[in-house]
């Protein structure tokens, strides 16, 4: 008799559970979801550039990066790119979308390719609103959302 006291009383706190579950969820979803713009530069130019990630139907978040702008820092005739005549800004354009996958237990977003199967890895900080690519030899390329 005492068990079926309880089993209403254990119906409502996993009711509860799987309702919270499924709204902080939506909220992640919301909160990843935008337009990002990173800085930066190497020896010979500057960077600017711009990602968007928008949330799919089936739980997945599409990225692509809709802006590669780049200077160079130093006038040079010779060089191989479009980047020869200091602080003129080119644009490369967009990437493709891409397809990444949301780990909520690290809060990352991981793309596999899909011919050799190496995993990219997007370091989301919903406190921050940044996402941190990290590439394969380490370094680290910050994108901080573009609020309106």
């Amino acid at each position: 008799m005492r068990t079926l006291k309880l089993t209403p009383v254990l119906n409502a706190i996993f009711l509860t559970l799987i309702v919270s579950a499924c709204s902080s969820s939506g909220r992640l979803k919301e909160d990843i979801s935008g337009k990002y713009a990173s800085t930066g530069e190497n020896e010979y130019d500057y960077f600017k550039d711009t990602m968007e990630v928008k949330s799919t139907d089936e739980g997945k978040f599409d990225i692509q990066v809709i802006a590669t702008w780049s200077a160079a820092k130093r006038d040079d005739p010779e060089r191989p790119n479009k980047n020869k005549k200091a602080g003129l800004w080119n644009n490369y354009g967009a990437d493709e979308i891409e397809v990444a996958t949301l780990q909520a237990s690290d809060t990352t977003l991981r793309i596999t390719e899909p011919m050799t199967g190496k995993v990219r890895i997007f370091k989301v900080d919903t406190d921050k609103k940044t996402i941190t690519q990290i590439s394969a030899d380490g370094t680290r390329h910050v994108y901080t959302k573009i609020t309106h």
